[in-house]
């Protein structure tokens, strides 16, 4: 009976550091907000609903910190209007028209979907 209650004990103090730090976490200022990714289809001005979630977590994120969007100028404005349309606040958006360079090299004539990209970056 002695064995099983130091294991009990022991096993008590073993977990003691695991709620603390648990609790640290908890008061730990939000961690940085990452950039993300827009990918456009053949339509410069409509934003696709495959990328309707990330729209949404930028716009919650809009809240706490400014965004610059760069792509090129038709569906940087379009990813914009659309933030603003799922509650980001207009002030906290700029647009930097850019060219867009491709994530990968392909060959001659082989159309690159990521250059159709808009990226979304936290201040």
């Amino acid at each position: 009976m002695r064995t099983l209650s130091s294991v009990v004990v022991l096993a008590g103090l073993a977990l003691t550091p695991i709620t603390a730090m648990s609790q640290d976490l908890a008061s730990a200022p939000n961690p940085p907000i990452s950039d993300q990714m827009v990918f456009m289809g053949t339509s410069d001005t409509h934003v696709p609903a495959s990328a309707m979630e990330t729209i949404r977590s930028a716009a919650d994120a809009a809240n706490s910190a400014s965004i610059r969007i760069e792509g090129r100028a038709d569906r940087a404005n379009a990813v914009k209007q659309e933030l603003i349309r799922q509650g980001a606040p207009a002030e906290a958006i700029t647009v930097r028209p850019t060219p867009t360079r491709p994530l990968v090299q392909t060959g001659d004539g082989v159309a690159d979907p990521t250059e159709r990209r808009v990226d979304i970056r936290f201040q």
